[in-house]
């Protein structure tokens, strides 16, 4: 995949804080090093859609809920009231809109890099991924996580459903159908493989 990441580097320098800057680097590095890791993506494409997973993370909320409200994709009410995973969605409809990334599995993997979703594409699990794992990340856990995430994909994605669904349990928040139908998928996977 030919794309030009120095005028994406440029948009989001001129976006987003530093530290958002560095964050989706380092996203933007861990997806291509999964893609070669397990060899199932283009690296490049893995560090594109890496590089642009929080285009519009800092965007002001009306610019973010008005990306959201156009996009094609299967936007559920729990969404929609849940200003923290809006801009995966609005960033999606952006790069579509703004910047014409035809490219869907892309585009997939920006609109759930927050919320996961059943049958994600290999590319969509990297992007998910990366962003748990990056570089600076340091919360309680990330090095099981980073463990998890180079053993497979797949226990990866369960690992970090899991922790997902503990925050959103624990803040009481509302959980997007998208994560769920994604949590059962992974643990149905996992249920069959040990039994």
């Amino acid at each position: 995949m030919k794309v030009d990441l120095k005028s994406y580097e440029q948009y989001l320098k001129e976006h987003l804080s530093e530290k958002r800057f560095q964050h989706s680097v380092n996203v933007s590095e861990a997806s291509a090093a999964l893609a070669e890791r397990f060899g199932c993506v283009d690296p490049e494409k893995a560090r594109f859609a890496g590089l642009v997973h929080d285009i519009c993370k800092e965007e002001p909320e009306d610019v973010q809920y008005t990306w959201m409200m156009r996009s094609p994709m299967d936007v559920c009410e729990e969404e929609r009231k849940a200003f923290k995973v809006w801009h995966g969605i609005a960033g999606a409809e952006m790069l579509r809109t703004q910047f014409h990334v035809t490219d869907e599995d892309v585009l997939h993997a920006v609109r759930f890099h927050t919320v996961g979703r059943c049958g994600m594409s290999p590319l969509e699990q990297i992007v998910y991924l990366a962003d748990m794992i990056s570089a600076e990340r340091d919360y309680l856990g990330v090095e099981e996580m980073r463990r998890k995430t180079q053993e497979s994909l797949a226990d990866g994605m369960y690992a970090a459903l899991v922790a997902s669904l503990q925050k959103l349990l624990h803040r009481g928040a509302l959980i997007p159908h998208h994560t769920v139908e994604a949590y059962n998928e992974y643990a149905a996977m996992l249920q069959k493989k040990e039994g």
